[in-house]
């Protein structure tokens, strides 16, 4: 059973606009593990709920289908462990910048919107990694980038609050440490804003995950693809956000993500959503279920 609370929903409307469409529903009902239900915080256990922080604007990850049902990846795997765990899956949509806040709070279990471990992140909250890939870029159609391994000079439409910032702000430092043009940043409060922003021709290009862009420029008329992997971009693995020094949760959530690579759910997950180069090894996760 899936239960959703909206903090603020992104209109259809906008997704349609997008031409953002979803995938098929991995039709999935997995057996608790009896050792991820165990390691859970008391109250969460007998609450019967997890409750999960997201933002329904960043699709193939999480958004609302044009039949106004939340889908996406992060979503399809929250649903898998919440199951594994025994818990029904609660979902709030609000803004991209208040999930890490709210998860930190102890008001969500978890946050997920393909959110990287950064240090930022890492100083208010724990992460556990789910997902791993590299940037591209995607500009409107028509629009071309002369050389993805030199950014100078250019100006990107970014979601605030989003990792690329970052990754921006390192690749302009060392545009202005040689001596070039610093990369200039156009920020955006919304992930659907920013999409919208690219489509419309704001900005000379926006960077972002290779599977998101790939899934965009696909089904979206008015976005290009521009090949190959960004260059000298900072690498960090997406991460289910869960509260700082809660050691029961986390650990909770690993062993329910473990099993899902072990038995081979996790897989299904990605190749459902046509990310299979993304996924992140056992032993990774391993780690924090300790």
């Amino acid at each position: 059973m899936i239960m959703i609370k909206t903090v603020k929903r992104l209109a259809l409307g906008s997704m349609l606009a997008l031409g953002i469409l979803p995938p098929a529903a991995l039709a999935q009902t997995p057996a608790v593990v009896e050792a991820a239900r165990a390691a859970l915080p008391e109250n969460v256990r007998q609450s019967g709920v997890l409750k999960v922080a997201t933002s329904l604007q960043w699709a193939p990850f999480a958004y609302m289908s044009e039949k106004n049902e939340p889908v996406g990846f992060d979503l399809s795997l929250m649903r898998l462990i919440s199951a594994k765990l025994g818990l029904k899956f609660e979902l709030e949509d609000m803004k991209f910048p208040t999930i890490v806040p709210g998860v930190a709070s102890g008001r969500y279990q978890a946050g997920v919107n393909q959110l990287s471990l950064t240090p930022e992140r890492l100083g208010a909250a724990d992460m556990i990694p789910y997902f791993d890939t590299t940037s591209v870029i995607i500009v409107q159609k028509g629009k071309t980038v002369k050389d993805i391994a030199n950014l100078c000079g250019m100006t990107f439409v970014v979601t605030q609050g989003s990792v690329q910032v970052r990754q921006l702000n390192e690749l302009s430092e060392a545009c202005v440490a040689k001596k070039a043009s610093p990369i200039t940043q156009q920020l955006y409060p919304s992930s659907a804003e920013t999409l919208l922003a690219v489509a419309n021709g704001r900005g000379d290009a926006f960077l972002t995950a290779a599977p998101q862009a790939v899934y965009i420029a696909r089904v979206n008329p008015r976005i290009d693809l521009i090949p190959g992997d960004v260059p000298n971009v900072t690498r960090a693995p997406a991460g289910i956000v869960v509260e700082k020094g809660n050691t029961a949760i986390r650990k909770a959530i690993a062993l329910a993500l473990l099993s899902a690579i072990e038995d081979g759910s996790y897989k299904a997950l990605l190749d459902e959503y046509g990310v299979s180069s993304s996924g992140v090894p056992a032993d990774l996760v391993r780690k924090y279920t300790e």
